[in-house]
């Protein structure tokens, strides 16, 4: 009876344990004329509130879409990548419920990182960095709320930098200074004997 008993206490158990999601990780891939791209649509636990002012990603027949405000078929939930026609990335980031979300990254065709933008609920929030075609840092700075933020520096050619200071997206001061100045590297000086 005492094995019965425990049996029967079991099955309860052993049915939960069994159970499969309702959707399963979606992967799809799509082949442009110009580019490849991979996406995971990972199930959701509840559906977002969806805000006017997003812009929110997802996939239907085949291709992905964005559309303001809204979405009609699987919002974009996970890893996100494109390909040039070479095979070398062109773009990398992740989704959560149809909205960019993390550290996004982007490259020109001979692989050379072109951008890396943070990016939080849908809105690029956070540093980011812009490089020029060979891969030198060309600009960096701070968004909040999708605006420019705090201290941005735009580095030319010769290495001078332009610094210019935004609060909620407007430019507040600017001023130009030496690159290497800026880092404030010691200066190395002769002894006199």
């Amino acid at each position: 009876m005492k094995k019965l008993l425990f049996f029967i206490l079991l099955i309860p158990f052993y049915a939960a344990a069994q159970r499969l999601p309702y959707e399963a990780m979606l992967k799809v891939r799509i082949t442009e004329a110009d580019k490849t791209t991979v996406a995971e649509i990972r199930p959701v636990d509840n559906e977002p509130d969806i805000e006017t002012d997003r812009l929110y990603y997802w996939y239907s027949a085949n291709r992905i879409h964005q559309t303001q405000g809204g979405y009609s078929g699987k919002l974009l939930n996970g890893l996100f990548e494109e390909y040039y026609l070479n095979k070398n990335l062109k773009t990398q980031g992740s989704f959560k419920k149809g909205l960019k979300s993390g550290i996004w990254k982007s490259w020109n065709d001979n692989g050379s990182l072109s951008e890396e933008t943070a990016w939080k609920n849908g809105f690029k929030s956070g540093h980011f960095f812009r490089y020029d075609n060979a891969g030198h840092l060309k600009e960096t700075g701070k968004y909040k709320n999708d605006v420019l933020s705090g201290k941005v520096t735009q580095i030319n050619d010769k290495g001078t930098a332009e610094i210019t200071w935004y609060k909620k997206g407007v430019a507040v001061k600017s001023r130009t200074k030496s690159f290497w100045k800026k880092l404030k590297l010691p200066h190395w000086h002769k002894r006199k004997a």
